[in-house]
């Protein structure tokens, strides 16, 4: 996790030195289908990547959508070794279109 922190905050700092405006993220409702598929063992190294599986607008509040990632682990031998889907509120861009 603290790895991840860090390259979050090494790719926000590029960003902005290329003049990109930076997404906030809201709230966050929650996970589901949280699944360890194999063991982690000491000494592996889980390799992390997310993938957006559904959008939509936030019924109650316009202003935001609600985002699905699924977010998976795959360890150095190739293998899925977990997988969970997690969903945040996110600004829209274009509240109300």
């Amino acid at each position: 996790m603290k790895l991840l922190v860090a390259d979050g905050q090494r790719l926000i700092k590029e960003a902005l030195a290329r003049g990109e405006k930076i997404a906030v993220w809201g709230p966050s409702p929650g996970f589901r289908e949280l699944r360890w598929i194999k063991p982690v063992l000491a000494g592996d190294t889980i390799s992390y990547a997310s993938e957006v599986e559904s959008l939509r607008s936030s019924e109650k509040r316009p202003e935001w959508g609600v985002v699905q990632v699924r977010n998976t682990g795959t360890n150095q031998r190739g293998e899925l070794v977990f997988s969970v889907l997690a969903t945040a509120f996110v600004p829209r861009r274009n509240a109300g279109s």
